[in-house]
């Protein structure tokens, strides 16, 4: 979630999709890179059949909200991509 106080919108029902690879990114950086994968995989999981994000995804249903398709949630696929794969050293 991007936030958990209410607004003038009420209570944000739905999941800032560029948070969740924020967050994904922040767990690999802190080792439990497991876990960034299996998180990863659940995002990669919510694409459209085009490969593309929305902005938000309803955190109860998968379903995407908000403006489709999203540049931060795509930057967002490809930055937690890179930090999620072998480094050259380790490929080779």
């Amino acid at each position: 979630m991007r936030y958990h106080s209410e607004d003038d919108f009420g209570l944000p029902e739905s999941a800032f999709n560029f948070c969740s690879f924020w967050y994904i990114n922040a767990l690999a950086v802190s080792g439990r890179r497991e876990e960034a994968r299996d998180l990863f995989e659940h995002m990669l999981a919510r694409r459209t059949p085009q490969g593309l994000l929305s902005e938000d995804l309803d955190p109860r249903t998968g379903e995407l909200w908000g403006n489709y398709p999203q540049t931060y949630s795509l930057v967002g696929i490809v930055n937690s991509a890179m930090r999620l794969s072998r480094t050259w050293e380790d490929a080779l």
